[in-house]
């Protein structure tokens, strides 16, 4: 379907994309677990950009050895390391979208039962929640992995697996997508404005970016093997996983006027997500940063 040069520039494209995204999330991921106070919501956070930096990586491996297979260089080793890195890609694949399913119910518990959420809420029910989400993701790799080795379940048991994370993951996302729309527009919560936006973009995004790849894989294990309708699907994954940072940091900066000096992304992360706003910490921060 694609020459040389077209293919070339389609896997330049997304290996761009891919590298702009570990970059966003790689920083992400450092700011979060070193440098910013955690609380319960930058667990959450902390562990969904884990999972879409491992879902960029596995993208980036699994294309070197899908360049190795089209030079006819195909051995068993190589296979098995193919298979290897696509489970990785499942793996944290699943992981973000369960993750993200967790965030947008944390967020509705909060705008909906606030008293509950602030008083009774367990202190570490995010670490349990990342935890077990987790393990059930690198089980059901695993099983997939085994399965397709031992050639026990027809063809491919990972189609399946999809429309199972999408029938369970959707329709709660959908649910918490409009319930934080409508909570935005109130008075009542602009204090988190922010938070909630952020909250909603990144939800309407994995929502937009998630459904081409698993309708593609559906076609395509029923009809043809499409080429074009893959890589197409490959790309909205790759941004859906690369977004975040940037929805972080253009949410979290404020408008500066012409001698006010741009601010960074740790700030921007620290506005996001701080319950508070305009704390003397995060004053204090910005100070220093400025600096």
């Amino acid at each position: 379907m694609f020459d040389n040069l077209t293919r070339n520039l389609i896997d330049g494209f997304l290996v761009l994309i891919c590298i702009f995204g570990l970059v966003g999330n790689g920083r992400t991921i450092y700011l979060l677990a070193f440098s910013i106070k955690k609380n319960s919501f930058t667990t959450f956070i902390l562990n969904l950009s884990m999972a879409d930096f491992g879902v960029l990586a596995s993208l980036i491996t699994t294309e070197i050895f899908v360049t190795v297979l089209t030079l006819n260089q195909r051995t068993y080793v190589v296979d098995t390391f193919f298979l290897l890195f696509f489970e990785l890609f499942f793996f944290t694949y699943s992981a973000s979208q369960f993750l993200l399913m967790a965030i947008s119910l944390d967020r509705c518990v909060t705008v909906l039962f606030p008293l509950w959420h602030r008083c009774h809420r367990p202190p570490y029910l995010s670490t349990l929640v990342c935890g077990l989400i987790w393990i059930l993701s690198f089980l059901l790799s695993a099983v997939h992995f085994i399965l397709h080795q031992t050639k026990t379940f027809g063809s491919s048991p990972l189609l399946y697996q999809l429309i199972v994370n999408g029938l369970h993951c959707t329709p709660l996302m959908v649910v918490s997508t409009v319930t934080l729309w409508i909570h935005m527009r109130s008075k009542s919560q602009r204090s988190q404005r922010k938070l909630l936006t952020t909250i909603f973009l990144a939800l309407l995004f994995f929502l937009l970016f998630s459904l081409p790849m698993n309708v593609f894989y559906v076609i395509n294990y029923f009809d043809t093997y499409n080429l074009l309708l893959m890589t197409i699907g490959i790309g909205c994954a790759s941004l859906n996983s690369s977004i975040n940072p940037l929805l972080y940091f253009f949410i979290g900066r404020k408008k500066r006027g012409k001698d006010q000096p741009r601010a960074s992304y740790k700030v921007a992360l620290q506005r996001v997500f701080k319950d508070e706003k305009g704390s003397p910490e995060e004053q204090q921060t910005m100070k220093e940063d400025q600096l």
